[in-house]
């Protein structure tokens, strides 16, 4: 949907630097939803498990997708208000004492430091246990985070690592190219797992844990602050108004959830994005004892997240497409994709896929545990199997990775009434249906699927006082357009394949472990 805002509207953009996109939205100040536009971009997979961007590629695609959405939209740069960003998680940018990148970004699903986690653990041993690092920082000791990957740098890349002034976060560093302040908000610091997330601060014992400084870290302020002025030679590089306010900003799934209205007990937020995060907002911080579910900073001040960071999930889907979908990809029209192609194929598949299976962990896995070591699998299939039943499977195997959180937020006594699906994923109508179908939890669509974007949007109102708070402003801007309720028969004939699903995956973590000692 796009609207022509009148030439006397104000408004705020919304800027989501994701994992294969940057993403723009446009809001009026009373949370009117006027419009929205993307620039695509790569991700690098220099080795296996690695995943590498150079910090540019954010920097060109946001005048590309501003250009877009004044086109769509009409606006004109002396209407805009405020800029909210939101950016992926868990990613490092070191940078030198003028500004620039030293090399490419690490970003979130890169697994390169398991080295570095398993020294640390094993280091902490005659220090702090697991679960006391855990309630510490909410997080799983894992090669996800950022503060492994700093030690990864500090061990591999040694000039690169004396030479960096900041280790910032993708969103810090965007932030800081446009407005030349530093800082990181609260839930994107409590990703990294050198934060104390019930202090909200930079924790001096997991800092010292990883022998990082604190002063090469951001500062940490509220996702709302107005972090400054947009830099004159960059608004005019983008079209808009010099000395701007541009928002501290927060992580992509905070935003996500922000824009889907999770910002109450009682809502899961479904993010199928390149990963699927999913979230559930807490009024105190809580902890799983299976570590699944970690704890993190809301972007909400008043709230905790309890989350899993993410599966890999439509980055399978579109593994899938590249490799074997050469027909529908050139099918595809403007009004119907390839993998709207696909799904089609798909839906003549009956639930379960007869039998065939697919473990997500084409990057490691984040559920059913975490284990850098997993790898992706299809199993259960046979010579009368089509290529439709693949399709299906890696539609269903993200619906499993769902129900294995679900039911553990359960298990930790959170109150669950529906779950909220976003991202680009979300647009299926048919894998929304198999989520509910899957989790026995109706399936709610809101109004865009694009709510990492307009949740930042809600930071640049919230920011500059449009709305006192972010449920406030979630009240206003955030409308449920769908219902899908789960199909009770469906339900329970994939109760079966959910559990053949999860024996396949224990059953092969032997494999897995093995493998990993072979370093394949």
């Amino acid at each position: 949907m796009v609207t022509q805002p009148s030439t006397q509207l104000e408004v705020v953009i919304g800027c989501d630097i994701g994992s294969q996109g940057l993403k723009v939205v446009l809001l009026s100040l009373d949370g009117e939803f006027l419009g929205e536009a993307s620039a695509a971009y790569d991700v690098d997979y220099p080795r296996p498990t690695w995943a590498e961007q150079p910090a540019q590629a954010w920097l060109d695609a946001l005048p590309r997708a501003l250009a877009e959405l004044r086109a769509a939209t009409g606006f004109r740069p002396e209407q805009v208000r405020a800029l909210g960003l939101d950016a992926q998680v868990d990613g490092v940018v070191p940078i030198d004492a003028g500004g620039r990148p030293l090399r490419p970004a690490i970003i979130w699903m890169d697994r390169r430091a398991v080295a570095q986690c398993d020294a640390v653990a094993a280091g902490a041993a005659h220090q702090a246990d697991p679960t006391a690092l855990f309630r510490l920082s909410g997080l799983n000791l894992d090669a996800s985070h950022v503060a492994p990957k700093i030690r990864w740098l500090a061990e591999n890349e040694p000039a690169v690592y004396e030479s960096a002034m900041f280790f910032l976060l993708p969103g810090s560093y965007v932030a800081y190219h446009l407005t030349g302040e530093v800082a990181v908000d609260y839930a994107n610091a409590s990703s990294t797992l050198l934060m104390d997330v019930a202090g909200r601060a930079w924790s001096p014992e997991l800092c010292r844990l990883f022998d990082i400084r604190p002063e090469r870290l951001a500062p940490i302020r509220p996702a709302t602050d107005l972090l400054g002025g947009m830099r004159p030679v960059v608004a005019e590089a983008l079209g808009l108004p010099p000395g701007m306010p541009v928002t501290v900003g927060t992580g992509d799934e905070h935003a996500a959830c922000v824009g889907a209205g999770v910002v109450r007990p009682g809502l899961v937020c479904d993010i199928a994005g390149t990963a699927e995060p999913v979230c559930a907002s807490a009024s105190q911080p809580a902890f799983d004892p299976t570590g699944l579910v970690e704890t993190h900073c809301h972007a909400d001040p008043a709230l905790w997240l309890l989350e899993n960071p993410g599966f890999v999930s439509g980055a399978n889907y579109r593994w899938f497409r590249d490799q074997f979908a050469p027909l529908e990809v050139q099918a595809a029209t403007a009004d119907r994709s390839a993998y709207d192609l696909l799904n089609e194929a798909a839906a003549r598949v009956p639930p379960g896929a007869e039998g065939l299976v697919l473990l997500p962990c084409l990057m490691g896995a984040m559920t059913p545990t975490w284990n850098a070591a997993a790898r992706g699998t299809f199993a259960g299939f046979t010579l009368a199997h089509r290529r439709e039943h693949f399709v299906r499977a890696v539609l269903e195997a993200s619906a499993y990775g769902l129900r294995d959180i679900v039911d553990q937020m359960r298990q930790m006594g959170l109150p669950l009434e529906e779950i909220r699906a976003v991202g680009g994923g979300s647009r299926s109508r048919m894998w929304r249906q198999i989520k509910a179908d899957v989790t026995g939890l109706p399936v709610t669509l809101p109004q865009t699927s694009e709510t990492t974007a307009l949740g930042a949007a809600m930071l640049a109102l919230v920011g500059i006082g449009a709305f006192g708070s972010l449920s406030e402003a979630a009240q206003r801007a955030v409308r449920v357009v769908e219902t899908l309720e789960p199909d009770r028969a469906t339900q329970a004939r994939y109760e079966d394949y959910y559990q053949f699903y999860r024996a396949t995956y224990f059953a092969l973590l032997p494999v897995f472990e093995r493998a990993a000692r072979l370093g394949l």
